[in-house]
């Protein structure tokens, strides 16, 4: 029996060791019981606590929550399968990666580990892995989706290299291995249900794949090419059917969500694509053609929209010698002087890869002979010029338009997770080659075009300082808006401004040029020394792991520190009752609140009608009609973008009209929750008289054409006697409704995913519901029979009723779901079989090569 050599798995113990304890000094206060405090996971934790409230009640997680937009798919915000799945077993994967670490820690140890077993599978040396480990997990990008609570972006990018990577096993023809690889990767990466890392993945690992399939043709090796795209292919397409459950709801959920597009033809903008997002709205946080920079120097662009000024601040000199502004000004003034200048409408920090990771990549891209050259280099163009988004406008608004399920996404700059992964690569497969050149004049030769390259970056980065001119359209308006405010009364202390926050922005990069410099000038002068031979393989290795982790995560720290973590009691303070709250949970009845008061960085309230709909944190406790959700329905967004801000600034001018609300009365919003004007601290709920109630009865139908006609009655008519109905719909209303004063329809009992109602006329009716229209899985019943519903109010549910006493019913039980269900369960099994006879088969195939 042969023996086994232990100290091959020496670098790879030093690897994980290396990331975990890298990763646990990062993350450091979360061991001492603190939590990060996330933004978006405070908005998430609020969003899913009406569903966790059901859970707990009645053993399952609801289909349908009322929490937000005036109800919604619950599947979309909380998902788990209401029978017992393998999805949990083969989630098992992802619980033992994460070592029982509290998050965030172990974030960035398993995106590490996942792109040091990628650099393992195509070659590279192992000590040398650890570096592309390090340069992967610790791009600035990582650390900034961790502070802003992207927690499942994160992680699905952490499981893309190792996708990418077992697919690599396959080409090599390591078939059983790579392919049991590739399915647990891939469920790992799908089960996070982040589609656009997904759809950036595929990307990334279609263009790997056509480079090495080209290749086997070449080489005629037609069995291997026929087996290696049949697993590549089968085992991503089983990983998602193990996910059915959550992809099929949420293809299914697109349909009727503003990414499925509009019926309105006259949008706001009448910028949409067919089926799709707004395209300004997707557009909005595109990177700057210029902003690339940051892949070498961090704060190129002036960092993130909250970074600071420098110490010796221009702007901060000029308003404090002008002691003749006002105080408040003042400090207007030094607020609006951003250090951000990018085309970005804000961010939260620049995508760093690393100055001494862009050059190896750059001496790669050059010099490197590396066959997986060139379908890095693809995918860096590619990933590139799509986070470029609206600012190479002839390219992408093409594929917005064109490519499969694109006008889904919005965000183009997260397509930058492209080039981190190319970039990280290249610079250790360059380093990786440069330890194989054995020939002195080789090595000289190289070493002279590197040292050739090097000077040429420091040129441009210096040049830059001096072409930049430090403005971007914010700027402009600034001025403008200043010069306006001033009445040109000053105009010489707005020029004075403007040219200080130029000063300041310059400041800003300049020292982050020069910092960017000096680890240039430590990376090439580690080069020199092993070129030279001076130093050795592993110091090199050495040196360049230890001054890309300073660089790297020095600059992390600006955006993930220990001031992002608070003690548990602090982060729950967001979810706190205040006496607006207080109010409402003394109403019994079911209704919805709208919340407009929310609270500044001082903890003062102050009235918002924007964040209404981009904050979840009411939603935690009550109905709400706003919330937050990248994709809300399609009815609920256009209502919101034509009618609902009309009637909150209607409302706003005359609180007492019963016609001010006319909207959001038919939505049964019966609170305003608003700043006390007498405690800033506080709130108070104001109660709207003239809500509807959860159904009522009217009087006449009124039918239109077309959607946009439908949108337009909603202006002047009174939903408490008028129904607004597409003639669509007409065959599911067999009857005009007759008047009966004595007729009568009440809510009896709402359980989210049921809904009963009792009703009692002499004469037919029709009937409109609060209730928000989706089709997809609700049916309604009259006495237990199912029976054809209708859209009302452009957004609502309508029936007809035929006189009598009946109970209603409305049921969602969505058939997609269902389905998704079943095929989780069986193909989660397969999958544990399948892993099972993979280990049985690589087990027999190394035993008989002992044997022979």
């Amino acid at each position: 029996m042969k023996k086994i050599e232990f100290k091959i798995f020496v670098p790879h113990i030093v690897a994980i060791l290396a990331f975990l304890l890298l990763s646990i000094v990062f993350t450091k206060p979360a061991l001492e019981g603190k939590v990060v405090q996330q933004h978006d996971v405070q908005q998430v934790k609020a969003m899913q606590q009406q569903s966790f409230e059901f859970q707990k009640k009645y053993g399952h997680f609801p289909y349908w929550t009322n929490s937000m937009f005036g109800g919604m798919p619950a599947y979309q915000i909380m998902m788990a399968p209401k029978n017992v799945s393998t999805f949990y077993s083969v989630g098992l994967v992802d619980n033992i990666l994460t070592l029982g670490l509290p998050k965030p820690v172990y974030f960035l140890f398993i995106t590490c580990v996942c792109f040091y077993f990628l650099c393992i599978v195509i070659g590279v040396n192992p000590w040398l892995s650890i570096l592309g480990g390090i340069a992967y997990g610790y791009c600035s990008y990582n650390p900034i989706l961790i502070s802003a609570g992207h927690d499942t972006k994160l992680l699905s990018m952490a499981y893309a290299p190792a996708v990418i990577g077992s697919m690599f096993l396959i080409f090599k023809k390591n078939y059983w291995l790579g392919a049991s690889l590739l399915l647990i990767s891939s469920t790992c990466l799908i089960r996070q249900s982040h589609q656009q890392i997904v759809y950036y993945t595929l990307i990334m690992a279609a263009i790997a794949a056509l480079f090495s399939l080209i290749k086997i043709i070449k080489e005629k090796n037609y069995t291997h090419l026929a087996a290696s795209i049949g697993i590549c292919i089968a085992m991503p397409v089983i990983a998602l059917l193990i996910n059915a459950f959550i992809y099929f709801s949420a293809y299914d959920f697109t349909k009727e969500s503003m990414r499925g597009g509009s019926a309105l033809t006259n949008t706001k903008n009448g910028n949409k694509s067919k089926g799709g997002l707004d395209r300004d709205y997707a557009f909005s946080w595109s990177y700057g053609v210029g902003e690339t920079l940051t892949f070498i120097v961090p704060n190129a662009y002036g960092g993130g929209s909250a970074t600071s000024m420098p110490e010796e601040s221009k702007v901060l000199e000029l308003l404090q010698e002008n002691q003749s502004l006002p105080q408040q000004m003042t400090q207007q003034l030094y607020q609006a002087a951003s250090a951000y200048w990018g085309s970005k409408p804000s961010t939260s920090g620049p995508v760093y890869f690393g100055a001494i990771v862009c050059l190896l990549a750059l001496f790669a891209l050059f010099f490197g002979k590396s066959q997986h050259k060139w379908w890095l280099l693809s995918i860096i163009v590619i990933g590139t010029v799509l986070a470029w988004g609206k600012n190479f406008s002839s390219i992408n608004y093409f594929l917005f338009d064109h490519l499969p399920f694109y006008n889904k996404f919005r965000t183009p700059e997260m397509a930058m997770v492209i080039p981190q992964l190319a970039v990280a690569l290249l610079s250790v497969l360059f380093v990786n080659e440069l330890i194989s050149v054995t020939e002195k004049d080789k090595l000289n030769k190289l070493l002279k075009n590197c040292l050739i390259a090097t000077g040429g970056v420091i040129a441009f980065l210096i040049g830059f300082y001096f072409i930049a001119d430090f403005k971007n359209e914010a700027t402009l308006e600034l001025k403008k808006n200043l010069a306006d405010a001033m009445q040109n009364a000053n105009p010489e202390f707005v020029n004075n401004y403007i040219n200080a926050i130029v000063k300041d922005r310059q400041a800003l990069y300049s020292a982050d040029m020069w910092r960017s410099i000096g680890f240039i000038l430590a990376g090439i002068a580690a080069i020199f020394l092993y070129c030279k031979q001076i130093i050795k393989a592993p110091v090199l290795f050495a040196a360049l792991i230890l001054f890309t982790t300073i660089d790297l995560v020095s600059v992390d720290k600006r955006y993930l520190n220990d001031e992002n973590f608070i003690e548990p009691v602090d982060y729950e303070q967001a979810y706190a009752d205040y006496n607006a709250d207080i109010q409402i949970k003394r109403d019994p009845g079911f209704f919805r609140v709208l919340n407009l008061a929310f609270r500044d960085g001082g903890g003062n309230f102050q009235t918002s009608i924007g964040n209404a709909f981009n904050d979840a944190i009411a939603s935690y406790k009550h109905n709400n009609i706003g919330g937050y959700h990248p994709a809300k329905l399609g009815v609920f967004e256009d209502l919101k973008e034509k009618q609902i801000y009309k009637n909150i600034e209607a409302w706003g001018a005359n609180p007492n009209a019963k016609d001010s609300f006319r909207v959001l009365n038919m939505l049964n919003m019966k609170y305003v929750i608003m700043p006390d004007q007498n405690n800033p601290k506080q709130t108070v709920a104001i109660q709207n008289p003239y809500a509807l109630g959860n159904c009522w009865l009217v009087k006449e139908i009124k039918f239109v054409k077309t959607a946009d006609e439908e949108m337009a009655a909603l202006d002047n008519f009174d939903p408490s006697t008028t129904a607004i109905v597409n003639e669509q719909f007409k065959n599911a209303i067999p009857f005009s409704p007759v008047y009966d004063s004595s007729a009568s329809i009440r809510l009896v009992e709402n359980k989210n995913d049921d809904i009963t109602y009792d009703f009692n006329s002499a004469s037919n009716q029709f009937a409109v519901f609060s209730e928000m229209y989706y089709s997809r899985g609700w049916d309604a019943y009259i006495d237990g029979k199912k029976t054809e519903y209708c859209k009302v109010n452009y957004a609502l549910r309508g029936l007809a009723i035929p006189a009598g006493k009946h109970t209603i019913k409305f049921s969602f039980n969505p058939e997609v779901v269902n389905l998704g269900e079943k095929l989780s369960n069986y193909f989660g099994w397969f999958s544990i079989l399948f892993v099972l006879l993979s280990a049985f088969m690589i087990w027999k195939k190394n035993n008989n090569k002992k044997v022979a």
